[in-house]
């Protein structure tokens, strides 16, 4: 671990000096510092390399059973005394909430993953390989933004218990958006990218990225659907990274259960999905390659199964939504989420739909407390017969999100991997779907 972490700590442990000095009965920091090298295009072209430094501090506060928090992005001694302070007083002035606490004493834990300086002439070669595919396979394709950048992060965080966690972890990401041009016909914009911790593969296997911009050519003479009917989707992994989202939000999130508006509220251990789908938080890996060391509330993240062949193992709830509704704490924190792969072929799943989409992007609002949805497909196609027919557009979808996972009658073998999340494609059925 380098020095610099350790000085960062350094600023953990004042703030949390001063906080006890100022009367706080419990207490905890965390400080971060961020470096970020990278490469961006635009247009086709690599116009920018940068590097950019972002810290970021945040205090909490808690007088029995009341809290504050503050954020601030600098650490000098001016500073955190005032944010201090602030935390402070917003504890006095909050409402008294028992359920509002801090994670136990633990031993200090130190780790360190991935490299620790970028490798700007292999993050070069790397972009222009990709610029040079781009022009040779799509010459439609306009990259609108791409981004290839290494991000270093030291982050500390202790509490006035006595548990305390460093790190210090780089990795590489790439994010492209593009658009595809035929005359004067326009595809939708459509975009994608991973993160990894080498460059050892090239970028245009990173994610779906070839994929999605081979269909972004196909999408510039897309077509609405005639009327409407209920029929299939098959959700590819682009876009099932935001209907989980959805799920997790809506049922087992700290929101829907505090509030008490979950389906889920009382369903713990009970089956809840098809029993083709498991749901896994991942933090330590293997198939997640970046995790996470330690939760947001102060504790060692462990691996769990969030969903189990249908049944629901556990929620998402972080140290204060637990303590609310005195359901168990979720080990992970819930994020690094992985769906397992699952019997069928991408293709086999295509031939068995006799009528419906393959969505590869929803453009719609958060689904209702009841989980219902509606919104827009984007660069999707229609399926008939067993053959993906054509690109369409102005296309509407409609359904509810845990009867959608309780329709699950396939998944894939084939995955995609994003480096903090790991998809494949997902056959449901119970969708309404409509055009013009």
């Amino acid at each position: 671990m380098s020095n610099l972490a350790v000085n960062d700590m350094d600023i953990v442990q004042r703030a949390l000096d001063a906080l006890r000095t100022a009367g706080a009965d419990k207490a905890s920091v965390s400080f971060s510092r961020g470096e970020k090298s990278e490469l961006n295009v635009e247009t086709g072209r690599m116009s920018l390399y940068r590097t950019t430094i972002n810290v970021s501090l945040h205090i909490t506060a808690h007088l029995q059973t009341r809290k504050g928090s503050v954020w601030a992005n600098r650490y000098d001694d001016e500073t955190v005394e005032q944010a201090v302070t602030d935390a402070v007083a917003m504890a006095r002035s909050s409402e008294p909430d028992p359920a509002n606490d801090i994670a136990p004493a633990r031993p200090m834990e130190r780790f360190e993953d991935g490299p620790t300086e970028p490798d700007s002439d292999a993050m070069y070669d790397r972009l222009k390989e990709f610029l040079e595919h781009v022009s040779a396979h799509y010459p439609s394709v306009n990259l609108e933004q791409c981004i290839l950048d290494f991000g270093r992060d030291q982050q500390c965080w202790a509490n006035s218990n006595g548990a305390g966690f460093q790190g210090l972890a780089g990795a590489y990401g790439f994010q492209a958006m593009f658009t595809s041009k035929e005359g004067t016909h326009t595809s939708s914009f459509n975009y994608s990218g991973a993160s990894h911790r080498s460059l050892i593969d090239p970028l245009k296997d990173w994610a779906n990225v070839d994929e999605l911009m081979r269909q972004s050519t196909e999408q510039t003479r897309a077509s609405s659907i005639d009327g409407a009917f209920e029929g299939d989707v098959i959700v590819t992994p682009d876009c099932l990274g935001d209907i989980i989202g959805a799920l997790v939000g809506t049922y087992m999130g700290d929101r829907a259960l505090i509030t008490g508006t979950s389906p889920w509220k009382n369903r713990l251990d009970d089956r809840v999905s098809s029993p083709l789908f498991t749901l896994r938080s991942m933090p330590n890996g293997p198939d997640v390659e970046i995790g996470y060391r330690w939760t947001g509330d102060g504790f060692r993240a462990e691996n769990c199964t969030l969903i189990e062949s249908g049944v629901l193992r556990n929620f998402t709830l972080g140290l204060y939504g637990s303590n609310k509704t005195g359901r168990p704490r979720c080990p992970s924190g819930g994020g690094a989420l992985a769906v397992d792969a699952g019997n069928s072929t991408l293709a086999d799943m295509v031939a068995s739909v006799e009528r419906g989409i393959l969505l590869a992007r929803f453009s719609g609002g958060s689904p209702a407390d009841n989980g219902d949805f509606s919104g827009v497909a984007k660069n999707s196609y229609l399926i008939e017969n067993g053959a993906i027919v054509r690109p369409v557009v102005e296309t509407m979808i409609a359904g509810n999100v845990g009867q959608l996972f309780g329709a699950i009658r396939a998944i894939s073998k084939e995955r995609v991997d994003y480096g903090q999340a790991v998809f494949p494609w997902v056959l449901a059925g119970g969708v309404s779907i409509s055009g013009k």
